[in-house]
C-alpha cells in the first residue's frame, strides 16, 4: 500500500493565516520568502500533495489579491486564537479529515503532515509526541473533534492541551517523523514569532533554495 492509499482521500490542507502577528509587527503570510510571499511559497509547495486547500482568515477577501488557487473560510468566533481556525474550518470545509498547517511554520514538510493524517485512522486528533510541541496546533484533525472543540470555545479554553484531554488523539514521534523526510523535526516545527525568527528562516531558505539567476 503506498503513502496515498494510505490515507483517506477525504482530506484537505487547511493553512492558518487569521493571526495577529503582534510580535511581527506585520501580516506574516504577507512577508518576502523567497521570490514570492510566504503564503504563496506554502501553497505552492503543497498543492502537489493536497487535492484541496483552505485558508482560515479573518475576512473573507484577505488575501484575494494573491489569485491563489484556493477557498478562503472566515472565523467564526473572532478573537478566539488558533482554535477558531481548527473549528471554522473543520465545520466549513467539505473534507473528513485536514491538517493545518500555521503559515509561520515554513518548514514543514508535506510528508510529515501526511504521515500525520494517516495516523489519524479512528481518531479526532492525531499529532506528534513532543512537550515542545503541544501548543503548536500543526496537527491532523478529524470532523470528530468539533463538538469538543466547540466546548472549548465556549468555555474559553483556547489551549490545545486541553482540547486533546476531551478528544481521542494519536500519536507519532519524531523518529518517525525522520523516516520520511530528512528535514529534522525541530526544523520542521521551528516557528516565526519575532523579525530574528524571520532573518534565520530566510538564511535557511537561502541554503535550500538559492536564488535563480
Amino acid at each position: 500500500m503506498t503513502r496515498q492509499e494510505g490515507i483517506s482521500m477525504e482530506h484537505a490542507l487547511i493553512i492558518l493565516c487569521g493571526g495577529s502577528s503582534r510580535r511581527m509587527g506585520t501580516d506574516k503570510a504577507l512577508l518576502p520568502f523567497g521570490e514570492e510571499c510566504l503564503l504563496t511559497y506554502l501553497v505552492k509547495k503543497y498543492q502537489p500533495y493536497f487535492p484541496k486547500i483552505y485558508l482560515s482568515v479573518k475576512t473573507r477577501g484577505d488575501y484575494a489579491s494573491l489569485s491563489l488557487p484556493v477557498t478562503e473560510i472566515p472565523d467564526l468566533y473572532p478573537n478566539a486564537g488558533p482554535m477558531s481556525g481548527v473549528f471554522s474550518g473543520l465545520a466549513m470545509m467539505d473534507e473528513e479529515q485536514a491538517f493545518f498547517l500555521p503559515i509561520d511554520i515554513p518548514f514543514l514538510e508535506p510528508q510529515t503532515a501526511l504521515t500525520l493524517l494517516e495516523g489519524l485512522s479512528d481518531s479526532d486528533i492525531c499529532t506528534v509526541a513532543e512537550e515542545n510541541y503541544e501548543e503548536i496546533p500543526a496537527a491532523a484533525y478529524s470532523k470528530g473533534c468539533i463538538p469538543s472543540i466547540g466546548k472549548c470555545l465556549l468555555l474559553h479554553q483556547f489551549t490545545f492541551q486541553t482540547l486533546r484531554e476531551k478528544c481521542s488523539v494519536s500519536y507519532r514521534t519524531k523518529e518517525e517523523l525522520s523516516e520520511n523526510t530528512k528535514t529534522p523535526p525541530d526544523v520542521q516545527f521551528a516557528h516565526l514569532d519575532t523579525r530574528t525568527d524571520y532573518y534565520q528562516a530566510l538564511r535557511h531558505l537561502h541554503c535550500i533554495c538559492p536564488p535563480k539567476h
